[in-house]
């Protein structure tokens, strides 16, 4: 049954037309979780290395106990337990029982577009118009001749002014992120989302905080229908 929940928080979150970006399980008991192990998020780009670091800032924000990815890294270290790719249960449970944690917080960086510049060439039409004018000869009426000016037309001219024109495409980042219970590896809560900022770490954050908040609310719901 467990896995069966996990397994539909997961096909939600990811179906076309989910309005939610993140999904809470409807059967977990949140008032036994008391304190959060953030662990070490999956990523493959040295540039966003310690996004978990965000999420730990907003979760101590909103009120939780953390105990943060070094301080956890260092312990288990000690007892030689390795976090590395999937969590069994065991895995799981020697966590919760090492550090005292409820639930651990899992994550991946799962696109990452660095900010770039780009160089385009940007035309722009010139139109010049300049009247036409010509010389020509009047007899007054007392027979002389005088020589005036009038305009005959208006001449048009064109061109066109190629210049290099830089502008910067800012960076996007998507993460997902995931609360598991210790005691049964069941995800209890699953995020995603995706930002774009001229910084990296600034689009990380505002996932990190975007995703936290929503946790928070959903939460807050589910006690209230209590």
């Amino acid at each position: 049954m467990k896995k069966f929940i996990s397994l539909a928080l997961l096909c939600c979150l990811f179906a076309w037309g989910c309005t939610p970006k993140t999904v809470i399980s409807k059967s977990y008991d949140f008032d036994q979780m008391d304190r959060i192990g953030v662990m070490a998020f999956s990523n493959t780009w040295p540039a966003m290395q310690g996004v978990e670091n965000l999420f730990a800032k907003y979760l101590i924000n909103a009120g939780f106990k953390v105990v943060e990815r070094a301080q956890l890294e260092s312990v288990l270290k000690e007892h030689n337990i390795s976090v590395s790719g999937y969590l069994s249960p065991e895995t799981t449970r020697e966590i919760g029982r090492i550090l005292g944690v409820d639930v651990l917080l899992i994550g991946e960086v799962s696109s990452y577009t660095p900010a770039r510049t780009e160089l385009t060439m940007t035309a722009t039409r010139r139109s010049e118009a300049r009247p036409v004018y010509t010389q020509d000869v009047m007899q007054l009426p007392d027979g002389t001749y005088v020589g005036y000016t009038r305009n005959v037309g208006t001449q048009y001219s064109h061109s066109t002014d190629v210049r290099p024109t830089e502008y910067t495409i800012n960076a996007r980042v998507g993460i997902i992120a995931k609360l598991v219970d210790v005691e049964t590896a069941e995800i209890v809560w699953i995020g995603s989302s995706d930002e774009s900022s001229s910084s990296a770490l600034d689009a990380a954050d505002y996932i990190a905080r975007g995703l936290v908040k929503s946790f928070t609310k959903e939460l807050a719901k589910r006690r209230e229908e209590k």
